[in-house]
């Protein structure tokens, strides 16, 4: 019965469709063990439960019912069904008779129901089992609505402060099941303990993080690399950019004042931290680039503005000698080309 009543509603255990009926228990007059069914019947089909109100369809190819709507319901077994009788610790057994009901088997087999026990009729197997006991707890499952989740993730792909739904979102059902739980032949609780088969499809939205430059300041936190050669910085900050192509150089750094160097560049701008000197033949005056030192220092965005550099190389302008010092002279460097 333990067993029974851990696996009540475990529908891939039992194709066959499942009855069990549930009710309190009442003594009659004249002390006779007589059991008369309280209108508090549950009848289980399957993963279905339902109290039986006068309404409930009940097939009666083992079971027939007999005054469900009046409240004064009894319960009878065809003749010579094998019924195992479990009260406590006793086991009987017997074969019923014809037109017996479950009240006279308990009598006949000197079964006395108290006040707070019940009587589950379970005739879900070849041989009936009747379980006589103050307690029951019992799983159902209830098909409700699931409305659609909406997730939300980035897409470093798609412009900042834009959005992009790349799959709708479609309301479903999902089933949840029940603990549910009598004592004394009272009703006691009913909890939900699991929700599963969710028909729902989430929606899912992408916001942007694709921006032009990054932020002064700003540093990669990784890049993604496409097969052509461009991809994306991706950010510290959350903001993506994105590089056309990308080239390892050595770096150096120059500030006006020093060398014979002026504060006008070759193409007529002022210098300013963001100016760089490179080979024209290879970068040409104008790129926009983002730089990264070969030691994680990042110089950020610059603009080849000046030349005096020849080859693979490129010469940063810092506000002072002492940077420029410090930064020193940095092979393998990073230039990532913007767009």
């Amino acid at each position: 019965m333990q067993k029974f009543l851990k696996n009540l509603f475990t529908a891939q255990r039992c194709r066959r469709a499942m009855f069990f009926l549930l009710f309190s228990a009442v003594m009659l007059l004249n002390s006779s063990p007589e059991l008369r069914a309280d209108a508090l019947y549950l009848i289980a089909d399957g993963d279905t439960v339902s109290v039986l109100d006068g309404t409930t369809d009940i097939p009666q190819e083992r079971v027939i019912v007999t005054g469900a709507q009046s409240g004064d319901a009894e319960v009878t077994l065809p003749a010579g069904e094998k019924v195992t009788v479990t009260h406590g610790d006793d086991i009987e057994y017997a074969t019923t008779r014809n037109g017996e009901r479950v009240s006279e088997l308990l009598r006949r087999l000197q079964i006395s129901v108290s006040p707070l026990e019940m009587v589950l009729v379970d005739v879900t197997e070849e041989e009936v089992e009747i379980t006589v006991a103050s307690d029951f707890t019992y799983y159902e499952t209830a098909t409700v609505a699931a409305p659609h989740a909406t997730l939300t993730s980035t897409s470093y792909r798609i412009p900042k402060g834009e959005a992009q739904v790349v799959q709708q979102g479609i309301d479903g059902t999902r089933d949840v099941v029940y603990e549910v739980v009598y004592a004394d032949g009272q009703f006691v609780s009913r909890q939900a303990v699991e929700e599963k088969n969710d028909t729902s499809v989430a929606e899912i939205t992408y916001t942007g993080t694709l921006v032009d430059k990054a932020q002064s300041g700003d540093t990669v936190k990784s890049v993604v690399t496409e097969s052509d050669g461009s991809g994306y910085l991706l950010m510290k900050s959350g903001d993506s950019v994105h590089f056309s192509g990308s080239m390892k150089v050595t770096c150096t750094a120059y500030t006006a004042g020093y060398g014979g160097v002026g504060t006008r560049t070759a193409t007529g701008t002022t210098v300013h931290v963001g100016t760089v000197a490179v080979d024209k033949k290879v970068i040409p005056l104008g790129t926009e680039m983002f730089i990264v030192g070969s030691s994680g220092y990042t110089y950020g965005n610059a603009v080849a503005e000046d030349t005096g550099v020849r080859g693979a190389a490129i010469d940063l302008y810092m506000n002072s000698y002492q940077e420029c010092k410090q930064f020193g002279r940095q092979k393998n460097s990073t230039v990532y080309f913007l767009d």
